[in-house]
């Protein structure tokens, strides 16, 4: 099976766990509230074990390397997503134009790009995953705050080294490099809690998605052009990059996937903390979401043929 067919199959799964999630709002067995406490638990705990779990393997100098790799493929997917969405991102409404840069940048590793990644390459895909979201958290607590709140400030820097993600690579990366594993007893429940994240990243979009009029956002013209600017415009300028790039196959095909992603979960969570427009920021989300099941796949499918 090649890995378009692997991705296709993840992401159709992965929809279906959505549909479950919207199931769930719209029956009223999770709330809004709910579902704000299930993505903090989400982002909290169970990605940052999946990242911690994932470093639990034999020192292996080639996965090293492929690490800082894609360490620096992430620095540079964003900061060329963040100079498209400068150009390409125009508006009146400075509050909505900063969403829909935000939208744009940042792509959903977390909740779509650890699934996929591990689907495709297993824990090795987690691992080089794991280095383009550490990148991602550089420039979310200092250009994404600074952007959302207008000006950057200092002690935003300091958010990025006390996200649990990043300690958890830290945490993960220092055990691996050492070799210190943990025992069984410890690993287990760990692992265990590490592998509800697709499930429970997926209903939580799906309630997510649910929350929006999906018909009226659906009859705005403008949510199609972000949503191609996220899900195309990014990805095929990064494709463009890495076509000339000596990096291995399956960095340059991850990379890709997760500069692919659709709009960060993160964006609405923003959005909220922030004070910008909750609603808009829910609407960019969900559209995208709901895209990504067929410009996943075509943009993987342009990695597989020319990579």
């Amino acid at each position: 099976m090649n890995i378009v067919s692997i991705v296709f199959g993840q992401i159709v799964m992965m929809f279906l766990m959505m549909a479950v999630g919207a199931g769930a709002y719209k029956a009223g067995l999770v709330t809004e509230r709910g579902s704000a406490e299930l993505s903090n638990i989400t982002l909290y705990f169970v990605i940052p074990f999946v990242v911690l779990t994932s470093f639990q393997i034999d020192f292996d100098a080639n996965i090293f390397h492929g690490i800082m790799i894609t360490f620096v493929l992430g620095i540079i997917a964003h900061g060329l997503a963040i100079l498209l969405s400068f150009c390409l991102i125009r508006g009146r409404d400075q509050d909505r134009t900063v969403l829909e840069r935000f939208s744009m940048v940042y792509p959903n590793c977390g909740f779509m790009g650890i699934p996929l990644a591990q689907a495709v390459l297993g824990s090795k895909g987690v691992i080089y995953i794991t280095a383009f979201i550490a990148a991602q958290n550089l420039f979310i607590w200092s250009h994404g705050v600074a952007s959302m709140q207008g000006a950057f400030k200092k002690e935003s820097i300091k958010e990025v080294f006390k996200a649990p993600v990043m300690i958890a690579t830290f945490t993960g990366l220092f055990c691996y490099l050492l070799q210190i594993k943990f025992p069984v007893l410890v690993f287990r429940p760990l692992k265990a809690i590490a592998d509800m994240n697709t499930p429970l990243a997926m209903m939580i979009s799906g309630t997510a998605i649910a929350q929006t009029n999906l018909m009226k956002t659906l009859a705005k013209p403008r949510i199609y052009i972000m949503t191609a600017l996220r899900l195309l415009a990014v990805p095929l300028a990064m494709f463009l990059i890495l076509l000339f790039m000596p990096v291995a196959k399956d960095l340059k095909i991850l990379s890709l996937l997760a500069s692919a992603a659709s709009t960060a979960a993160i964006t609405t969570m923003f959005a909220v903390k922030f004070k910008k427009d909750v609603g808009y920021a829910a609407e960019l989300f969900a559209i995208s979401t709901i895209a990504a099941i067929a410009t996943l796949p075509l943009m993987i499918s342009l990695g597989e043929a020319f990579f």
